[in-house]
């Protein structure tokens, strides 16, 4: 009989890890000083990003003021943005003791400004300018970091200046996307109000070949052509073939496609330039999902993960594939398939977004190759990635994937082809990087 067993990966060595507890094993007095010595540094670490953060945001706001006078309301959300992702990286490149994470210097960014009103004279600070930074710093900011300017919009704004800020920017014609020949890669396109001119186009460039669904590079441009070929020359022309922009036609695939808010868990790894668009590309994100009218594109080819395990089982049978033998000792046996189907299935990406899940890109199996042998141990990983080929020619047949595109595909299934980009200068897997498809 075929055994049965998940086969997850334990520690490396299997032994004790190298990371001390932090919890003495002795109790009474001794256990007590142990939790107030970590209670002390835990107190001590948030008092130093905090003042860290502060420094930072002190010098952000300084700056925006003195440029404020000479520059459009565009112009200095540009700089904003700039500077704030100069920040984050700057944080980013420190030990872990000065890591701040985007909602706490967003917090210090507010404070700082607040600081200001209260002490314009010390500053030399005309109140019109400090409103207007208010402004255009409240209308970058996604939910729910947007919530947190609400005591200050209420306390300096007039009426219809609070109504703007929370407003932000407005949607002013279709929301647009295009996607490569895989379908793994996106372009979303939505043109937004200005202040100083004609309309500016945001892009979303998206990835769907990770775990998570990524913005890997987002940003304003002038129009929508010079949006897409921006996108375009990211993708790779190979890949990108004869995309168009279209009308956004499927809700659902929007929504999944951008976030619209801060998430409760990042996968982080974001650059200067991703940092640069944090809040901006998830606060534009929300507007673009609610221009669109809920809707399901009826071209859309939609697989969920249960049903490709099911069907994926199914396809096992036909063909009476037997899986090999692993384990040690007593231990082996036979791999049931039922299980490595059900495994596959539920280790293909992103699992959660069933018009994004049946997609298959030679970035895409080469992060799911990643992603097998590190996740589970060796010998049943190398029964999945032994499986991916069948994997891949089944999505292939699922949504009609032309034999070239395939074929790229299986070049990578067996994980001997490394993918260009897809593991950063240390060897590690890079899910926010840009890469060409």
């Amino acid at each position: 009989m075929p055994v049965s067993r998940k086969r997850k990966k334990k520690s490396q060595s299997g032994g004790r890890s190298s990371r001390q507890s932090m919890v003495s094993p002795r109790g009474g007095s001794a256990g007590a000083g142990v939790f107030g010595e970590l209670f002390e540094y835990r107190r001590k670490l948030a008092e130093h990003r905090t003042a860290l953060a502060g420094d930072a945001a002190r010098a952000l706001i300084d700056a925006l003021i003195a440029s404020a006078p000479t520059r459009s309301d565009d112009d200095l959300e540009d700089d904003l943005c700039i500077r704030f992702g100069a920040a984050m990286a700057h944080f980013e490149r420190g030990s872990v003791e000065d890591i701040v994470n985007p909602e706490d210097f967003v917090g210090a960014v507010l404070s700082a400004l607040d600081e200001r009103f209260h002490t314009p004279a010390e500053a030399s600070t005309d109140i019109a300018v400090l409103q207007r930074l208010l402004t255009v710093v409240a209308g970058v900011l996604p939910f729910p970091l947007s919530e947190s300017a609400s005591d200050l919009i209420s306390a300096h704004l007039d009426a219809p200046t609070a109504k703007l800020a929370a407003r932000g920017r407005a949607v002013t014609g279709p929301v647009l996307w295009a996607r490569d020949v895989y379908g793994s890669r996106w372009a979303v396109v939505a043109p937004f109000t200005s202040d100083a001119g004609p309309d500016r186009w945001y892009l979303w460039d998206v990835d769907t070949c990770g775990y998570e669904v990524l913005t890997v590079h987002s940003g304003f441009h002038a129009s929508a052509e010079s949006a897409v070929a921006a996108w375009r020359e990211s993708v790779g022309q190979v890949a990108a073939g004869g995309a168009v922009l279209t009308a956004v036609d499927d809700s659902e695939t929007l929504d999944a496609l951008l976030p619209g808010e801060v998430e409760g868990i990042r996968i982080g790894g974001e650059d200067e330039e991703q940092y640069a668009e944090f809040l901006r590309s998830r606060r534009l994100a929300r507007t673009a999902r609610k221009a669109v009218r809920r809707m399901r594109g009826p071209a859309f080819v939609r697989l969920t993960a249960t049903d490709a395990k099911a069907q994926f089982t199914q396809r096992l049978r036909q063909l009476d594939y037997h899986g090999g033998i692993i384990g040690e000792g007593d231990d082996a046996g036979p791999v049931d398939p039922d299980e490595l189907a059900g495994e596959l299935a539920e280790s293909w990406s992103p699992r959660d977004h069933p018009t994004l899940y049946p997609f298959c890109s030679p970035h895409k199996v080469a992060a799911a190759v990643l992603h097998l042998r590190d996740f589970y141990q060796e010998d049943f990983a190398a029964e999945l990635v032994a499986l991916l080929p069948e994997w891949i020619r089944f999505l292939a047949e699922h949504t009609a994937m032309p034999a070239e595109w395939t074929d790229r595909c299986l070049a990578y299934a067996s994980g001997e082809l490394q993918f260009p980009g897809i593991l950063d200068d240390r060897g590690r897997s890079n899910p926010m990087a840009r890469l060409a498809e």
